[in-house]
């Protein structure tokens, strides 16, 4: 039994320092600089060198060995500021400074509680032993990796639908990077209490937690390979724009249409659904056509801020507009535009490729630009341009 607890041990070390490896060389391939995006990368990477050093100090000092409850101790120990420094990396993808914040002092209260009760088992015992004290830690454990996967889901909800309306890139990579930090939080919390009292359990439930681990790495490093930093975009917009409204504040001229940063404001709101004169619809169909005309639908990293920006025109005329007088958003706008320039563009330079249609007409990747013409025309875009398009002019 301690051969096999000793290799299963020495298995976890190496997979968890393969893991934190990936995540440390992966970043001298990013296309982009996220800055955001690579404090969470180096957050998750300490938490499973943490959880690597868990593994190799239980080898060479042998908790898990002696006991299954002074191995449990151990592992709620280094645990809970690993796991929360995975989730917290998770986190800082999503959420606000002020949110962060105050996820840190609650997850760091949580801890010392933790701490504060294996003292009080220690000194009550005389020993590492410390009896029905042990469960008490336990609920605090499973306490704190609830409470961030419940942080964690609410901003994930709310980040989502920012992305959905504000941004025009591959939502992909983002929901499948979020699908995969909840299945790991929530197959570490179901089956983390069961692992940590059970040596037995351990082998039956460790591999498939190593499995989730590794799952939930090759989603966070496909997300930074193909999802456009938009995050430090938008936080530039953002402080922009509340520079500017209180320079309007205080001159005393505010205007109605000050962005203020509400990117996640809810398409019923009042303000957007006041009416545009026929004389502004023009003005902005105008700029927007001109727009396309000059392929601004190219840059991939294009969004309703940087939108906003060039036309100069606010971003809540432009939300409204595509709302009440287009019947669509910023993303169903912004994907049927490249969606027409690669049906153009296949028909005027058929040797050209899916990979260059793709660059060339602003999608993030191949499969993106897939994706579209199997929801648009029902198939690939080889066979839309090899079998389907050149019937078109004739049905004409």
């Amino acid at each position: 039994m301690i051969d096999s607890l000793y290799f299963l041990q020495f298995a976890c070390f190496i997979f968890m320092l393969i893991n934190a490896l990936i995540l440390g060389i992966t970043h001298l391939h990013m296309k982009w600089t996220n800055r955001r995006y690579e404090w969470s990368r180096w957050m998750i990477l300490a938490g499973m060198t943490g959880l690597a050093i868990q593994y190799l100090l239980q080898m060479l000092l042998g908790f898990r060995a002696k006991s299954d409850d002074l191995g449990a101790i151990f592992n709620i120990l280094v645990y809970t500021p690993c796991i929360t420094t995975i989730a917290m990396g998770i986190y800082n993808i999503e959420a606000t400074h002020a949110n962060r914040r105050k996820m840190n002092i609650v997850c760091a209260c949580i801890y010392a509680a933790i701490i504060a009760v294996f003292c009080i088992g220690y000194s009550n015992s005389g020993s590492l032993n410390i009896g029905n004290w042990l469960y008490a830690m336990l609920v605090l454990f499973g306490t704190n990796v609830a409470y961030c996967i419940y942080m964690i889901m609410i901003e994930m909800r709310k980040r989502k639908k920012m992305l959905e309306l504000m941004t025009g890139g591959d939502m992909l990579p983002y929901v499948r990077y979020a699908r995969a930090s909840v299945f790991a939080l929530f197959f570490s919390t179901l089956t983390m209490p069961f692992v940590i009292l059970s040596t037995t359990l351990l082998y039956i439930i460790g591999p498939l937690a190593l499995l989730s681990i590794l799952f939930f790495n090759l989603s966070f490093v496909a997300l930074g390979y193909n999802y456009v930093p938009t995050e430090e975009l938008l936080d530039k917009e953002e402080e922009e724009s509340a520079a500017i409204a209180d320079e309007e504040t205080e001159n005393g001229g505010a205007s109605l249409e000050s962005s203020n940063g509400q990117y996640a404001e809810p398409i019923g709101d009042k303000e957007n659904l006041q009416s545009i004169s026929q004389e502004r619809q023009a003005f902005i169909k105008e700029m927007l056509d001109k727009w396309c005309a000059d392929l601004g639908y190219k840059d991939t990293t294009v969004n309703m801020f940087t939108l906003s920006r060039s036309l100069n025109i606010s971003k809540n005329e432009l939300s409204r507009y595509f709302t009440s007088c287009l019947n669509s958003t910023f993303r169903i706008w912004l994907a049927e535009v490249r969606f027409e320039a690669a049906k153009k563009m296949m028909l005027d330079y058929p040797d050209y490729n899916n990979d260059i249609i793709s660059a060339e007409c602003g999608f993030s990747s191949r499969s993106y630009l897939y994706r579209i013409f199997k929801e648009k025309e029902g198939c690939s875009p080889t066979v839309w341009k090899f079998l389907l398009a050149p019937l078109k002019p004739c049905v004409e």
